[in-house]
């Protein structure tokens, strides 16, 4: 297990929460490592939220060989969104993503993400557009009603905002998870409202996913929190960067959601926004930003990287 060497290029680094994943971490993370072994100079950052169970000796024999792969451990148990965020400040990479520890996202899909990074500041990992999530019907109903709230609440127009798998441009990732505050699993909505008052596009890529047994998530314990998450996320609600107006546009979507019918093309609405002045330039290799734009609720167009989903995805 090393370092990353001071100034060196770091293509992309993957941030995964883990709370007592001793379990289940011997099963996902040796996946990790092999997708990211043949991506040069990438790093790996297994974040240890205070497990009890061995989860850090664990992971840093499970990662020892890999270049860039290291384990940052919290003091106690803080909750994923504040591992997440630890991760996030401690990453290196041009591109940083985070993926959950259970294996349930499959990391073949990780090009996919990184290549709607060249469109969009934010990629999500979705599981109801594309129809390849193979979940118990209890967490399918439990995501959609979690989904309605978002919607409802923070007026969020966008299908999984829960999946556990999420990619970000390096240096809008370190101001969206700087600005928020959510420490538990209801940090997505935070930082999605943020990254949507900011005006930056948001790209949804159907990924393959399958549920895991396991995991520190109870509903009972856990959904009030979420709630609050969202409640708090409703004061990003009619903010925006101080700016020069800037033209509409859209919410980027690979495929439509397994509701939602066949894809159809829906005209961009004209809506404010504003431009942001970003931190850090964009890397030369990467191709230059256009004016970031604030996604509209009713605007959704098709994103060149993956076919509609087929009939059989309404099925699921």
């Amino acid at each position: 297990m090393d370092s990353v060497p001071v100034n060196a290029f770091v293509p992309v680094s993957v941030v995964i929460p883990a709370y007592n994943e001793a379990l289940r971490l011997p099963g996902s993370l040796p996946a990790v490592a092999a997708t990211l072994g043949r991506m040069p100079g990438a790093e790996v950052i297994v974040v240890d939220d205070g497990s009890t169970d061995g989860t850090a000796a664990i992971a840093e024999k499970l990662l020892v060989g890999l270049p860039g792969g290291r384990v940052l451990r919290l003091p106690w148990n803080s909750g994923k969104g504040a591992a997440v965020r630890a991760g996030v400040s401690a990453a290196h990479g041009e591109s940083i993503v985070f993926v959950d520890a259970d294996g349930a996202s499959d990391l073949n899909d990780l090009p996919l993400l990184l290549a709607a990074l060249e469109h969009a500041e934010v990629a999500l990992g979705s599981r109801r557009i594309g129809g390849r999530a193979i979940r118990s019907s209890g967490r399918r109903v439990g995501s959609w009603a979690f989904n309605q709230i978002t919607r409802s609440l923070a007026s969020l127009d966008i299908a999984d905002t829960q999946c556990g798998f999420k990619a970000f441009r390096g240096s809008e990732a370190k101001l969206l998870f700087s600005l928020a505050r959510s420490t538990g699993f209801g940090f997505d909505v935070e930082v999605l409202s943020i990254a949507r008052s900011m005006g930056y596009r948001i790209a949804e890529v159907p990924v393959t996913w399958a549920e895991m047994p396991g995991g520190s998530f109870r509903v009972g314990r856990h959904t009030p929190a979420m709630l609050v998450d969202v409640m708090r996320a409703r004061r990003y609600l009619g903010r925006s960067v101080p700016g020069v107006n800037t033209p509409a546009g859209t919410l980027i979507s690979t495929s439509p959601p397994v509701d939602a019918g066949p894809a159809t093309a829906v005209p961009v609405a004209a809506v404010p926004v504003v431009a942001v002045a970003r931190p850090v330039e964009p890397v030369a290799s990467r191709a230059p930003l256009s004016p970031p734009r604030r996604p509209h609720p009713s605007s959704v167009t098709p994103f060149p990287l993956a076919a509609a989903a087929g009939p059989e995805a309404a099925a699921r």
